[in-house]
C-alpha cells in the first residue's frame, strides 16, 4: 500500500509533464500556422487519408533535422500500423514506415 501511495503522485507528475509538452508543441504549430510557415494539420490529415487510408492512432508535431513534421500512426483496413512522417512546410510526405 505504501509503494502505491508513492507511486501515484509520480504517475501524476508525470503525466502532467508529458500533457505539458504536447500543449508547447500543439501552441508552436498554432502559431506557426498562424504566420504561413506550416500547413495546418487538418491539410496533413486530408493527404494522409488519400496517401494512406487508415485509422489515425496518433499524431506528433515535432522538429527533426531542423523541418517541422507532422508523424502521423495510423492502422490500415488489414490492421497493418504504419508510421507517416510529413514536412508540415510543404505537405509532402517524407517517410513511410511499416510498423513491427
Amino acid at each position: 500500500m505504501n509503494k502505491l501511495r508513492y507511486a501515484l503522485p509520480t504517475l501524476a507528475l508525470a503525466c502532467w509533464c508529458s500533457l505539458s509538452a504536447a500543449d508547447d508543441d500543439h501552441l508552436k504549430a498554432r502559431a506557426l500556422v498562424e504566420v504561413g510557415s506550416i500547413l495546418p494539420l487538418e491539410q496533413i490529415l486530408k493527404r494522409v487519408a488519400i496517401d494512406h487510408p487508415g485509422h489515425i492512432l496518433e499524431v506528433e508535431f515535432e522538429l527533426e533535422r531542423g523541418q517541422y513534421v507532422y508523424e502521423i500512426e495510423l492502422v490500415d483496413k488489414k490492421g497493418v500500423v504504419w508510421e507517416l512522417e510529413y514536412d508540415a512546410e510543404s505537405g509532402q510526405l517524407i517517410e513511410k514506415e511499416r510498423e513491427e
